[in-house]
Formats: structure tokens, C-alpha cells, sequence
């Protein structure tokens, strides 16, 4: 089938989600655009794909779900039979109804997804938590997956027959992050507005960029992470509280998952 182009949708505010679709896309024979949500856009882009399109999606797992703030984008997301491949990026846990979730999202708007694949890496938070993924071997395996796809594109005529069968349950899992808000130290913090530019849901005040909106928050860590003068942080104990809980539950040799 001869494709346009590759467009790159992805939310990855530690980053690491985009190495990960970036390492699968260069292994795909396309020119490709990059549509990073990641930074809060009061007015949505158009996100309107042609049939000769090919849409890789990216995406963190938040508590086994899609984020929402990813989900805000779809108002103007649009396909026409549009071939699509999803990614899922998680910390080690499980990556539950994500890619189920995301793949009846696309689906449901007009594309037709014809690959997936979840893949552990280094928790967001707690960061001892899959250590350094993806490494070698983890990136050997996502460029796999994408010469799977570029295959895939470049022998089928069509993909009316194609029936990824993805893992999840609905109903989804309910809802929910990890209760952790950044705060800032008053005393470090020189109002320089980089936590507010760079948090992904508005829930920092560029006016008074110490203060945070904690209903606002998906606690993605974007503003600890953009801060040199490492003004933001989490709460110690909460910190602890959450790593105790957290090192029980996930298993530092996961392996990916390609449904392809």
C-alpha cells in the first residue's frame, strides 16, 4: 500500500515515551511529523488524517488507563480509514485496559489500528523502579516493532481484514493516578515560569508559578523534571509511602507485549 507520511501523536512528559516512538519510527521507510501534546494547549490542534496517512500513537500508562489529558485531544481527532499503531508506555506494573482503551478511542474516529505494543520502562516517579529502560535490548525489541509495521505497510494492499485482538477488559478499570502533587520550595524558586510552561494540564499559574492546582494535576512530574533550579519536589513521605507500595506490585524484568 503506498503511504504519505508517518504522524508521530504522542504524550510523554519525562520524555521517555517519545524515545520510544521515535526509536519504533525510525525504523519505518516514511517522512514523519511530530505531534507533541504534551504541552497544554488551551485550542486544540486539528488532527485530521487521510486515508494514506499512518498514525503511530503514544502514550504513558496512568493506573492502567489512557490519560485523560491525551483524551481531551481526541475532540478533534479525526481519521478516514485511516491505518494506526499504538504504543504504551508503563512503569513496570501493568499496563491493564490501556491499549484496549486507546485502540476503541482511534477506532471509534475513523482509523484502523494494525499494531500495538506495551512496553515497560523506568517508573516516572519512582525512579528505582526499571532502572535505565528502556535499555539495549528493550530498544532492539521496540525497533523490531517497527519494522514489523513498515512491513506490514509495505506488502498489504488494504487493511479491511486486519483484527489486532488486544488484551483489557470493559468497563475499564476506574480512573485514577497516583495522589503525589509537586510543590515548590519558596525558598529555590525563582518564579522563572518553566514548571507553568512546561505542566501539560495548566495546573501551574504562570502569574504565581508556586502555587498548583492540585484537582488540575495528573502528578506526570513534567514540572520536576523541567525545574534547573529543582525547585519542584514531591513530598518526602508520600514519596516513601508510594515507593513501599509500589516496589511490591511491579517486577523490574517485564517484557514488552507486540500485538502485530
Amino acid at each position: 500500500m503506498k503511504m504519505n507520511e508517518l504522524n508521530l501523536v504522542y504524550f510523554s512528559p519525562t520524555g521517555t515515551t517519545r524515545k520510544v516512538v521515535m526509536e519504533a519510527a525510525r525504523n519505518i521507510d516514511l517522512k514523519s511529523v511530530s505531534f507533541d501534546l504534551t504541552v497544554h494547549k488551551e485550542k486544540k490542534p486539528s488532527l485530521k488524517f487521510k486515508s494514506n496517512d499512518f498514525v503511530l500513537f503514544g502514550i504513558p500508562v496512568y493506573g492502567g488507563r489512557v490519560p485523560k489529558t491525551f483524551l481531551e485531544y481526541f475532540e478533534t481527532l479525526k481519521g478516514d480509514n485511516t491505518p494506526a499503531a499504538l504504543i504504551a508506555t508503563y512503569g513496570c506494573r501493568e499496563y491493564e485496559d490501556t491499549l484496549l482503551e486507546l485502540k476503541n478511542e482511534v477506532e471509534s474516529r475513523g482509523f484502523k489500528v494494525i499494531g500495538a505494543g506495551a512496553f515497560p520502562v523506568q517508573h516516572s516517579i519512582i525512579r528505582q523502579i526499571g532502572m535505565s529502560r528502556p535499555n539495549k535490548n528493550d530498544l532492539k525489541i521496540i525497533a523490531d516493532f517497527g519494522i514489523q509495521l513498515n512491513r506490514k505497510l509495505r506488502t498489504a494492499e488494504n487493511f479491511d481484514n486486519v483484527n489486532i485482538q488486544i488484551p483489557g477488559n470493559t468497563p475499564y478499570k476506574k480512573y485514577g493516578t497516583i495522589p503525589l502533587v509537586p510543590k515548590a520550595d519558596v525558598s529555590l524558586c525563582t518564579e522563572c515560569k518553566a514548571c507553568a510552561k512546561a505542566c501539560p494540564t495548566g495546573a501551574i499559574s504562570i502569574e504565581n508559578p508556586k502555587k498548583t492546582d492540585k484537582k488540575k494535576c495528573i502528578s506526570c512530574m513534567k514540572c520536576v523534571y523541567s525545574c534547573r533550579q529543582k525547585a519542584r519536589y514531591v513530598s518526602k513521605m508520600k514519596l516513601t509511602a508510594a515507593q513501599k507500595k509500589l516496589t511490591k506490585i511491579c517486577k523490574n524484568d517485564k517484557q514488552a507485549e507486540i500485538f502485530i
